[in-house]
């Protein structure tokens, strides 16, 4: 049988969803064998970027106008794409800079601006349709291997749409906001992580970006009467998910 071409492409981020993909997950490597690899710079020397595609990967948040138009083209050239990582799902850590002023943020950085281009960051589907998302920083195995086998099984891949808040339930985890007070965003979270900071009695800092319809708002509530700072509530909404209209719901009370 003839394996799907699969191309894994990178925007503005860290690279460390493709990393992961190669280097660390348990059993994608096992799925990833049935795969051809035309285009990943971190696995291929040289490769063909211009497809057509299977399934395409995409990491990184769009901070610049070449790769929106690169973008667009991957999409018409691909079946399939997926959103891999919270930079491309959701803006991620690049987004941070949404939150002033692109002017600002670019005269902060460098000396000398006009040869500058950039533009307020984006998750990749501000640009074009996606297909599903693979959430995390870095990405979850589980919703990784569903990607991977959806498309070698011809289906729609079902991917995990509920709380960090339900995790801790089926591991029977305390509740560190309840219980200790913690500022946890968990109730607001995308799952998909194992609940793996709670699990160890950490508060959930959001890398798994904004639950679909998460009510950010009454979390910073919560937050204000526990004592934070509004600074500090920024922070905590503004990590990963400041491109998110969820996450910046919840900065408006902040106003208030």
């Amino acid at each position: 049988m003839k394996k799907p071409r699969l191309g894994f492409f990178k925007y503005s981020c860290c690279a460390g969803c493709e990393f992961q993909v190669m280097y660390f997950q348990k059993h994608v490597l096992e799925t990833l064998k049935n795969f051809e690899f035309i285009f990943a710079r971190m696995l291929l020397r040289g490769g063909n970027p211009h497809g057509p595609f299977d399934i395409a990967l995409v990491e990184g948040t769009i901070t610049e106008a070449w790769q929106a138009d690169e973008l667009k083209k991957i999409r018409e050239k691909s079946t399939l794409l997926f959103a891999i990582g919270s930079c491309a799902v959701d803006g991620g850590i690049p987004a941070i800079k949404s939150t002033m002023p692109e002017l600002d943020v670019e005269s902060k950085v460098y000396a000398d601006i006009t040869t500058i281009h950039s533009i307020r960051p984006h998750a990749i589907d501000a640009y074009i349709k996606v297909d599903g998302y693979i959430r995390g920083c870095p990405p979850g195995e589980r919703d990784l291997a569903e990607a991977l086998s959806s498309v070698l099984s011809d289906k729609k891949p079902d991917f995990i749409n509920y709380s960090v808040c339900v995790e801790c339930k089926l591991k029977g985890n305390v509740c560190v906001l309840v219980a200790y007070g913690m500022p946890c965003m968990g109730p607001v979270t995308n799952a998909g992580c194992g609940a793996l900071c709670p699990s160890m009695n950490r508060a959930c800092y959001a890398c798994f970006g904004p639950m679909k319809q998460a009510n950010g708002p009454a979390l910073a509530r919560k937050f204000k009467m526990m004592g934070l700072s509004k600074e500090d509530i920024k922070r905590r909404f503004t990590e990963f998910g400041a491109d998110t209209l969820e996450f910046r719901r919840a900065l408006d009370i902040l106003e208030d």
